[in-house]
């Protein structure tokens, strides 16, 4: 959240106390085709969204937040890009993140995987500019 400022971290601060209280209740919609299907997203303020995966039932890790303008730093480009996948074929449902027995969808290693590999881009990002 360092680079959020005003109404934008504001949104950013309460979606995180919404998933700590709440859970996938919180987390918003799933993202369309595997393995995004295990992301959900959260609007928040104006276009940013805020990408969560699930390593447990009680455990979200953010592993973006940014802007949705289909700009080179779109938010959703930039997870498609560190994941090296293409925009997903399947028609764009937007399911809620909890299923129907309320829980977020989990995959301990496919989290961990999707988090590192966002984190790694980002990290490449920064050293080049």
């Amino acid at each position: 959240m360092r680079g959020l400022r005003g109404a934008h971290r504001k949104a950013a601060g309460a979606a995180l106390a919404a998933l700590r209280e709440s859970g996938c209740e919180a987390a918003g919609y799933r993202l369309a085709g595997a393995p995004l299907d295990h992301v959900c997203c959260r609007h928040l303020y104006g276009s940013d969204r805020m990408l969560t995966v699930w390593r447990a039932e009680d455990h979200a890790v953010v592993i973006a937040v940014g802007s949705h303008d289909e700009s080179t730093q779109d938010v959703y480009g930039a997870v498609l890009d560190a994941l090296e996948l293409a925009v997903a074929a399947d028609e764009r449902e937007k399911p809620p993140c909890c299923d129907d027995a309320g829980q977020p969808p989990t995959d301990d290693e496919l989290a961990a995987a999707i988090a590192e590999a966002i984190d790694t881009r980002a990290r490449s990002r920064r050293r080049r500019r």
